[in-house]
């Protein structure tokens, strides 16, 4: 599957489950796009960036308590925004990179 592919159907999949994403399915699906996805200083917070893209910073959602519990759409929406921003960027490593 292409690059650019792969990063639509993420964004996709975010958009059309947004309420209702588990913690360890968004953290795949951020590792299937080669972010890097760390535990926060707190709890369940997670960081997450991204080698590929220098003018990305960082990005962070809270995974909440409990196993595997779901993601409150507002860090979804962010993760898209971030996803949607640097769409080239990240496409263009996806393709070199594959």
């Amino acid at each position: 599957m292409n690059a650019k592919l792969r990063i639509q159907e993420t964004i996709e999949k975010l958009q059309q489950r947004k309420t209702n994403l588990c913690c360890e399915e968004v953290k795949s699906l951020l590792l299937s796009l080669g972010f890097e996805v760390r535990d926060g200083k707190q709890g369940g917070h997670k960081i997450f960036v991204h080698k590929g893209l220098p003018t990305f910073m960082s990005g962070s959602f809270n995974c909440g308590h409990g196993k595997n519990p779901e993601i409150k759409p507002a860090y979804i929406g962010k993760i898209i925004q971030v996803l949607k921003r640097y769409h080239d960027e990240l496409e263009a490593y996806l393709e070199k990179t594959s």
